[in-house]
């Protein structure tokens, strides 16, 4: 077996957050790799939803759920997580900006209300789910009728002209940084097209969802 596809594996077996010294070590290697393609994920949310109430699944060290609230002071945002060294370092990033709050819980319990949250985004957290099924149809039961989900993670096996595009915007270092990340922290195309599409089907999603390659992730768009 190779190293990749063990720490994958570990990753999916295992329904814990990331330990304190790896959530340290995420936040120096996020802070340099990942800042690009997620402020473009940033801008799409903000041009997307306008107010209201929005949720981040997995949410880390906090970069995104921060910027989202930063930039648009009509939304309340929330970042959930299991680890409880990503939590604290997000509110150590947090502090001042009175629209966001993160809090330590499971993406398969969400604590909120049937019909309350008006957006959902997850970056590079769908691999770790155990349990995916259970945390979209637990999406579908927060989200309100007619708002979307967009989840966002990992995928290695991108187009050339796509990979020229990158290696162009972000630079050699940049993109091979990124493409080995997403081998690690992500799903093959033929594991979206079969595995996740099956677990797809079996949520209450199965009617209303789309993936599409975008940057360095494959973005994952369900629709209530």
């Amino acid at each position: 077996m190779s190293l990749t596809k063990f720490i994958r594996d570990l990753q999916r077996r295992y329904n814990v957050g990331i330990p304190g010294p790896a959530a340290i070590f995420y936040n120096l290697i996020a802070i340099k790799i990942l800042r690009k393609p997620e402020r473009k994920i940033v801008d799409e949310v903000i041009k997307k939803i306008g107010s209201g109430t929005l949720l981040d699944l997995g949410s880390g060290t906090g970069f995104l759920a921060i910027e989202i609230a930063r930039k648009n002071p009509s939304l309340y945002v929330y970042g959930i997580d299991l680890s409880r060294q990503m939590i604290r370092i997000a509110r150590a990033h947090a502090k001042g900006i009175e629209n966001v709050q993160f809090k330590l819980g499971d993406a398969a319990k969400l604590l909120f209300e049937n019909d309350s949250i008006d957006f959902i985004v997850s970056t590079l957290s769908l691999h770790h789910w155990t349990r995916p099924a259970q945390v979209f149809n637990e999406c579908h039961r927060v989200l309100k009728i007619g708002k979307e989900a967009w989840i966002y993670d990992g995928c290695p096996d991108l187009p050339k002209e796509e990979s020229d595009r990158i290696k162009k915007e972000y630079g050699f270092l940049g993109y091979l940084f990124s493409t080995q990340i997403t081998k690690l922290y992500g799903f093959t195309l033929k594991e979206y097209q079969h595995e996740i599409k099956d677990i797809l089907e079996q949520s209450k999603f199965k009617d209303s969802y789309q993936m599409e390659l975008r940057d360095v992730w494959m973005k994952i768009t369900l629709k209530k």
